[in-house]
């Protein structure tokens, strides 16, 4: 795993100075509910860092690739996340106000995680049409209809309608 640090001993000596850089490493553990960066998955971050009065102004673009299933179908899901962020870092621990960074090296591995895991999609879909499964036999209906008699009813409610005979 390739550490997402940039050295900012440079632009803590003053105002108004940036750096760019580029760094492309890996995450483990980046996931919502049916979506995930693989762990091997590159990341891609490229930006700037500028010292401003109340810390370190960072703005980064990431890109990366994300896989998942089909919250609908099941089939394997893949896209690509393409973010921009702009946040300050400040000396100390992180807040709700800025991430933190201690010494002369800023860490950016909060806030590309941070980033990812708000940007991947929490209910994917192989396509808006997806018609999903049958809810009685399983069968992918996007490959066809699947021949159970659409008139099962709930079965839920199966014990009921005996009643009604």
């Amino acid at each position: 795993m390739r550490r997402y640090q940039i050295s900012v001993a440079g632009l803590l000596r003053g105002s108004g100075k940036r750096q760019t850089f580029e760094i492309v490493g890996t995450l483990s553990e980046l996931f919502v509910t049916s979506s995930r960066v693989a762990p091997e998955e590159p990341i891609a971050v490229a930006g700037d860092v500028e010292a401003v009065g109340e810390g370190l102004l960072v703005d980064v673009r990431i890109s990366t690739r994300f896989e998942g299933e089909c919250v609908r179908c099941l089939e394997p899901v893949s896209g690509k996340l393409d973010l921009e962020a702009r946040e300050l870092f400040r000396e100390g621990e992180t807040s709700d106000e800025a991430y933190g960074f201690t010494g002369e090296v800023v860490d950016l591995s909060e806030l590309i995680r941070d980033q990812v895991v708000m940007a991947l999609p929490a209910v994917p879909l192989c396509r808006p049409e997806c018609l999903g499964l049958c809810q009685h036999c399983g069968k992918n209906l996007n490959l066809g209809a699947c021949g159970c008699d659409s008139d099962l009813g709930d079965l839920r409610w199966a014990g009921l309608d005996k009643l009604d005979s």
